[in-house]
């Protein structure tokens, strides 16, 4: 079966240094400061590798082949049209009139040049976690706007891929322009967890943008950050403290920006062994989570919505319905009788194997409503006697003391459909051996239903096989949702063209503008 697919429209971001097509600076050039809670990882942090894509995509610096729209949609971006021609051939046909930020042009070439850095051990760009999503085997130019995408197996997923940030089309960088996209700003500099900064490309296949630079200032603190905007030091703040917003909305000032997001508040939890193991034991800490009180304590009600699955409510095209997550203290204690998990002693902890029940959680800095999240799940599951220990602890360190069984619960907060496909989520955390399965979950019913999915290309086919999965993953509970979260930001009341993406994908774009 052959599917052609044209696509039309998108706006986007871009470039720098005083070279054809970048902006001058001028003393009266027009600079918005934006403070937001992560930044780069390095000084010359490559878009094509971790998370720096998401970076440098939401800066306008980097783009990816296929985009995602504000409804979740695929919309083009620097390929304009695609055809499925077999379940395992994909043919992208690139847009005329992209220019590189060192004013050379895009070709068919400099693209599979690009994705063929993600396989290359030791470049920056080295990307097994996205070739894996992608299942990339191979890419043949055909002519100079024309590419063959091979995957190793059928992939429906394989054009939702595209839209991944770290999919970024990119040249090879210089002394002068070490990173060097497509986009509406270029890439100035950065210094690690600290700043990015990025100046306007007016070549920019888009059009022009109307800011003269960004500056990105790394702000993991809200309450700084908002501290920051009243000092008129930034524009924007993009995660604004969800108590002040709410105060704000309430007094009916500020110039606010809120959007329901796809990112999940959520427990990881270490079930290949140790207490977790037992399923009645992670069924009983989910039923012991109020999380309309975690919402309304810890988001001020403004700032997301209980979970009833791993999606949202406003992923409406994927999202069981029929799901539930009930708070049920009484519940969840006749679990834990029935699986002889009780307290013998009468110090208001339950036993399991002749010892106190303590499960250890940790989270991290960075989100504001991770540490009270954390917090308040201490004290709900010591009403059902459960014993618990809480800290604070790098990101990357979490995950590894959960795969060694260090801790045994990490509460963490992703993007649920970052590419707007349910494939990415459940089959890079719950998949047997995935990249950050660290749960040591495994459920061959799971793993099956998944590869259908991806093997299917009608989505009214596939729907019911991931209306499956996150029914097993309420069931087993592998991972325990807490809430879906809705992003507030705040201007300083002449930022124009700012939108919140629901995947959190895009900000810096050619419509991004101060009001003298």
């Amino acid at each position: 079966m052959t599917l052609a697919v044209a696509l039309t429209g998108i706006g986007a971001a871009a470039p720098f240094f005083l070279t054809a097509g970048f902006t001058s600076a001028l003393a009266g050039e027009k600079t918005m400061h934006i403070a937001m809670p992560f930044g780069p990882n390095s000084p010359v942090p490559d878009p094509r590798a971790r998370q720096n894509g998401w970076l440098s995509n939401r800066a306008g610096v980097s783009e990816t082949l296929i985009g995602l729209s504000y409804d979740m949609e695929l919309i083009p971006r620097l390929a304009q049209a695609y055809e499925n021609m077999s379940p395992t051939e994909w043919k992208l046909i690139l847009r005329d009139g992209v220019k590189f930020h060192d004013g050379t042009p895009m070709t068919a070439e400099s693209v599979k040049a690009s994705f063929e850095k993600l396989g290359e051990e030791g470049h920056p760009a080295h990307n097994p976690r996205l070739l894996k999503l992608l299942a990339l085997e191979s890419v043949t130019v055909e002519d100079a706007h024309t590419l063959i995408f091979k995957t190793s197996k059928p992939n429906s997923a394989f054009l939702w891929a595209l839209t991944e940030p770290s999919a970024a089309v990119l040249k090879e960088g210089t002394d002068d322009l070490p990173i060097i996209g497509t986009g509406p700003f270029a890439f100035v500099s950065a210094e690690t967890e600290k700043k990015y900064e990025t100046r306007g490309f007016q070549d920019y296949w888009g059009g022009e943008p109307k800011l003269d630079r960004v500056v990105f200032n790394v702000i993991p603190d809200a309450s700084v950050a908002a501290l920051a905007l009243q000092a008129n030091d930034v524009d924007l703040v993009t995660n604004y403290p969800e108590q002040d917003f709410a105060a704000l909305k309430e007094k009916g000032e500020g110039q606010l920006f809120s959007n329901e997001t796809a990112r999940l508040f959520f427990y990881q939890l270490r079930t290949k062994d140790g207490p977790l193991a037992n399923k009645a034991l992670r069924q009983a800490l989910s039923l012991g989570l109020d999380r309309q009180l975690i919402v309304d304590a810890t988001l001020a009600g403004v700032g997301g919505t209980p979970a009833n699955g791993i999606f949202p409510a406003n992923m409406a095209s994927w999202y069981n319905t029929d799901l539930s997550l009930p708070f049920d203290p009484e519940k969840a204690k006749t679990l834990l009788d029935e699986a002889g998990i009780t307290d013998t002693d009468g110090n208001g902890i339950r036993e399991i194997d002749g010892k106190d029940l303590t499960v250890r959680i940790r989270t991290y800095e960075g989100r504001a409503a991770l540490r009270p999240t954390m917090e308040i799940t201490q004290e709900l599951l010591k009403r059902i006697g459960i014993g618990v220990e809480i800290s604070m602890g790098e990101y990357a360190a979490n995950n590894d003391a959960v795969k060694s069984g260090e801790i045994q619960m990490n509460l963490q907060a992703w993007g649920t459909a970052p590419q707007g496909d349910p494939d990415y989520f459940p089959s890079t955390l719950v998949k047997s051996g995935a990249s950050y399965n660290i749960s040591g979950y495994e459920n061959p019913e799971l793993d099956a239903l998944l590869e259908k999915g991806r093997s299917e290309f009608d989505d009214e086919v596939r729907r019911p096989f991931y209306e499956e999965i996150q029914a097993i993953i309420n069931e087993d509970l592998p991972l325990i949702p807490v809430f879906h979260k809705t992003q507030v930001s705040v201007g300083n009341g002449k930022v124009t063209g700012y939108r919140i993406h629901p995947a959190e994908t895009y900000l810096a774009t050619v419509d991004l503008d101060l009001e003298q």
